[in-house]
């Protein structure tokens, strides 16, 4: 019997020391991820008093099966990714961020472009299909009686980032990227963005761009220390800085409403969903990402 009380208190421990898993979904590479989000990880390390590693996965389908099959403790998340986690697999909203998705549609500032319609027949550039800011771009077109891959010609490109210097290149008229990118464009690359101007920009509300969630087996003491932690996480110099460099703005109580702004989206993460049925892929025309991408 005390072998067995004494194996057991080791077999605690051992799991007790194991580093949380942090899973981040890729929206940014794994340099970047490190750099902007080791303020939040150790913010989450310290409020949950165990070691957290980061971690992401090569696409967005591998992430959503990851999260699925339990690979993470937590996540950072997209909004259709997370609300698809919450309605099939019953995870918890921790925190969401200020920040909303939004998307601009962008040409060249010498392009003889002014409205939507004048994209029928000429290609637009994007970024991944299953993207809210894909999404947007599409519903945007379809409310100007256009449709991605038949009326509109889609150019894959490797990441959001790269769809400036695809346009700028002349691979395509025009690109669909995030304002999150876009805004902060004419600090990374000042002399580009004036040579590009925005077409459109969806108007708000849209989904929260990021989820901080925990999964169904996380008790409800765990969530409300965590949300309180981080919801009084600017008020720290670290915290500050981490929103100014993220972009996520400040965290905030999840809602019912703020979640189902994401309900629209979450068909292009089931199996049966497909992509534009008419693509392209671009040939290299790439821009390293100076802030991070949905």
């Amino acid at each position: 019997m005390l072998l067995t009380v004494l194996g057991g208190l080791f077999f605690s421990s051992s799991v007790a020391a194991e580093p949380l898993r942090l899973g981040v979904f890729p929206y940014i590479s794994p340099a970047q991820m490190v750099e902007q989000l080791s303020p939040l990880r150790q913010r989450l390390a310290t409020a949950l008093e165990r070691e957290v590693e980061m971690l992401s996965a090569p696409d967005f389908m591998t992430f959503v099966e990851r999260q699925a099959a339990g690979h993470y403790d937590l996540v950072i998340t997209a909004p259709h990714m997370g609300r698809l986690a919450q309605q099939r697999d019953g995870w918890q909203p921790v925190v969401i961020s200020s920040q909303q998705t939004a998307t601009v549609i962008l040409v060249r500032a010498d392009a003889d472009i002014t409205r939507l319609e004048q994209l029928k027949g000429r290609r637009l550039a994007v970024g991944n299909w299953r993207s809210v800011t894909y999404l947007l771009a599409a519903r945007a077109l379809n409310a100007a009686g256009l449709e991605l891959g038949d009326d509109v010609q889609v150019l894959e490109t490797a990441t959001f980032s790269n769809v400036v210097a695809a346009i700028l290149a002349g691979e395509a008229v025009a690109g669909a990227t995030p304002t999150l990118l876009w805004d902060q464009w004419s600090h990374v690359y000042p002399e580009e963005k004036r040579r590009i101007r925005e077409l459109f920009r969806a108007p708000p509300p849209n989904p929260h761009s990021f989820l901080l969630m925990m999964p169904a087996a996380a008790d409800q003491a765990t969530i409300d220390h965590l949300r309180g932690s981080l919801l009084a996480f600017h008020r720290d110099p670290a915290g500050q800085a981490f929103f100014q460099e993220s972009n996520f703005e400040s965290f905030q109580l999840p809602s019912e409403e703020a979640m189902a702004l994401a309900d629209p989206f979450v068909y292009v993460l089931l199996p049966e969903s497909s992509g534009p049925s008419e693509t392209s892929k671009s040939s290299g025309a790439s821009r390293p990402a100076g802030k991070p991408e949905e």
